[in-house]
């Protein structure tokens, strides 16, 4: 699919009001046409709803899907900023437990 067909057809499934319909119709969309753009969506979604996991799963195939050097680092972008924001919450959450109550 090229990739203004590929980006209209994201924001059609990004049309869906609730969150895990859009990540269906995204991974529908992936599974008829695994382009970096669709998993690199797919991530987005996940993470807008603070599942990092998948998330980091999806940028990850979108990385390594993506054939421009850009988008490649705008993939691991998006990892490296779920790493840093667990990694600062977790950092958060270590030091409310030190915190005298």
């Amino acid at each position: 699919m090229e990739k203004e067909k590929t980006k209209q057809a994201i924001q059609k499934c990004r049309k869906h009001l609730v969150p895990d319909k859009v990540i269906l119709c995204l991974k529908k969309l992936f599974d008829d046409s695994p382009h970096g753009l669709v998993a690199y969506a797919i991530g987005f979604e996940y993470e807008k709803s603070g599942r990092f996991k998948e998330a980091v799963g999806f940028y990850e195939k979108a990385e390594s899907l993506f054939e421009e050097t850009i988008y490649k680092n705008m993939a691991r972008f998006a990892i490296n900023n779920i790493v840093v924001d667990v990694l600062h919450a977790d950092d958060k959450r270590k030091k409310r437990k030190k915190s005298p109550s």
